[in-house]
């Protein structure tokens, strides 16, 4: 007699890589995902994603289910998450990932875009006070340049509001000042000292 076998769809089985294998030889990975899809990724393109690197395809490891550690030949550890490895074999994926960083692009922009008007600058004198090119600023406030963190900090202090706030909070949520500020002291009645 045999047991029948079920199927068990895991509600994120396209977020858990299962396997990995190296083709040292062509510089490739073979990664398997629980939804039984499987992405090849070149190493170069792992090695390019951020600060230059080249990997040491001798000590691969998923560590979880989520992400893949590679040794460099710096002797530091690579972590390369699900995500990452997911685009290079589904392209509905890839696409849903590229419109969602162009909402992002396109809502950071509109966000340094309110906070310059909301402090009465325009492009030009924000450009001059964060010490970048008005082009730069342009193309940030238009949704079409990724900015370097370094960049946003030049903007938020020149708009004298802390970085977080100008990425993440709406405009009108009344910014935190990037500087501090005087306190005004409370007296006895809850009013200003004095009163």
């Amino acid at each position: 007699m045999t047991t029948p076998v079920q199927t068990v769809l895991l509600p994120h089985a396209h977020k858990m890589m299962v396997r990995v294998e190296v083709d040292r030889a062509r510089r490739l990975l073979r990664v398997w995902f629980a939804d039984g899809v499987v992405a090849t990724v070149p190493a170069r393109e792992i090695e390019q994603a951020g600060r230059p690197v080249t990997l040491d395809l001798t000590t691969v490891r998923l560590s979880d289910p989520s992400v893949i550690l590679i040794d460099n030949t710096d002797g530091e550890t690579e972590e390369i998450p699900w995500d990452f490895i997911r685009h290079y074999c589904d392209a509905q994926f890839a696409r849903a990932e590229r419109a969602r960083d162009r909402l992002s692009l396109h809502a950071l922009g509109a966000q340094v875009r309110s906070y310059r008007e909301l402090k009465g600058l325009s492009q030009e004198e924000l450009a001059r006070k964060a010490k970048i090119g008005r082009i730069t600023l342009s193309r940030i406030e238009n949704g079409k340049l990724y900015a370097q963190t370094k960049t946003l900090s030049k903007i938020a202090a020149a708009l004298e509001i802390n970085l977080a706030d100008l990425i993440a909070s709406p405009v009108g949520a009344s910014p935190k000042p990037q500087q501090p500020q005087s306190k005004t002291r409370l007296g006895a009645a809850g009013g200003p000292e004095g009163t």
